[in-house]
């Protein structure tokens, strides 16, 4: 007998599950059950939080949902299910990376981002300072260019005013071991995205399948539509 399976969501940097809303309601028009997580290095509290802390919360979660999950990572999310699913974890049956990076074991964020930065000189920079608490924040204009170029001036407006500020603190953290080594992986691009492709070597050739979305680096923002429907074809497929 077929068991309804599950979608976790993790958001990428200076985001949220804000990011996944419409995503989760058309996937729950569609009668599959979508989380979308709050990561605790995002928002004015996170001061001091880390990778290895977004991990946790990622886990934590993996923890208490019943099997089968296909766990999706967006941008930087891609590095917090790379770790959180490993072992692997006996709940997640495939990833799926929406623009994201995707590190190996040894990797931290920010070697894996330097690396794909010296590959593409020419790709957008998202615009980042960082306070003074060690929070970092997005240039509005530079996140415009790089994240929201393919939304409508409205769609990307919203999105601008719902960023929020981010620790660091775990940006030099590495992965101590990649799921995507242990689990089948599915990796989306966007035909339109600017930021850097932060893949680790040997990833491509090993992921079950590479799938291409005409949109920029925030899909599930600017075509919510198109990643409900991908994320609930790969849902159906691990359903047991």
């Amino acid at each position: 007998m077929a068991v309804d399976p599950r979608i976790v969501l993790v958001p990428g940097g200076f985001t949220g599950a804000w990011m996944w809303a419409d995503v989760v309601a058309v996937l729950k028009r569609d009668g599959i059950e979508a989380l979308a997580v709050e990561l605790p290095t995002i928002g004015e509290g996170s001061v001091g939080a880390d990778f290895y802390a977004d991990v946790a919360s990622v886990r934590e979660i993996l923890d208490r949902v019943e099997p089968p999950v296909v766990l999706c990572g967006h941008s930087y999310g891609g590095a917090v299910i790379t770790e959180a699913a490993s072992g692997p974890h006996p709940a997640v049956r495939e990833l799926v990376y929406l623009t994201a990076a995707v590190p190996d074991a040894g990797d931290s964020l920010v070697s894996l981002m330097s690396a794909a930065a010296a590959q593409e000189p020419d790709a957008e920079e998202e615009g980042v300072t960082v306070r003074d608490d060690g929070l970092a924040f997005l240039d509005h204009e530079a996140a415009r260019r790089a994240l929201f170029h393919d939304c409508p001036p409205e769609r990307a407006e919203k999105g601008l005013r719902r960023l929020r500020p981010m620790s660091l603190a775990g940006g030099d953290q590495p992965v101590r071991e990649a799921a995507w080594r242990q689990l089948p992986s599915v990796y989306v691009r966007g035909s339109e995205d600017r930021m850097p492709e932060a893949v680790a070597s040997g990833f491509l050739e090993q992921a079950a399948q590479v799938v291409e979305l005409p949109t920029g680096h925030c899909p599930n923002w600017s075509r919510p539509d198109l990643v409900a429907q991908l994320l609930a074809e790969r849902a159906r497929s691990v359903a047991v």
